[in-house]
């Protein structure tokens, strides 16, 4: 199924909000950078989640801002769980529909 950026990014949203982090729509070369660091790859990325569900799920993400194009996306959004709350700004690139 082809999405446009738009539901890709809402689709990452989805899954995390359900804590169903194997299906992200994820590319097996995906790159994820941060400031701990970038993170190399689909597998490395997930199993770094599996390890770790206690600091990665339980969130609720409320979206402030979104922009798109059509390969990429900035997102700003509030993650929220419990009294906790930390406010992001990400950018998605996306190449072949993931």
């Amino acid at each position: 199924m082809n999405m446009n950026t738009q539901e890709l990014v809402h689709s990452w949203f989805k899954k995390w909000n359900e804590g169903d982090f194997l299906n992200l729509p994820i590319a097996e070369n995906f790159v994820h950078t941060s400031p701990f660091g970038t993170i190399n790859g689909k597998s490395a990325y997930l199993k770094l989640v599996e390890g770790n569900q206690d600091k990665f799920l339980g969130y609720r993400f409320q979206l402030q801002d979104e922009i798109y194009e059509v390969d990429k996306a900035c997102v700003r959004y509030t993650a929220v769980q419990e009294d906790f709350s930390l406010d992001v700004s990400e950018w998605y690139y996306i190449k072949d529909n993931t």
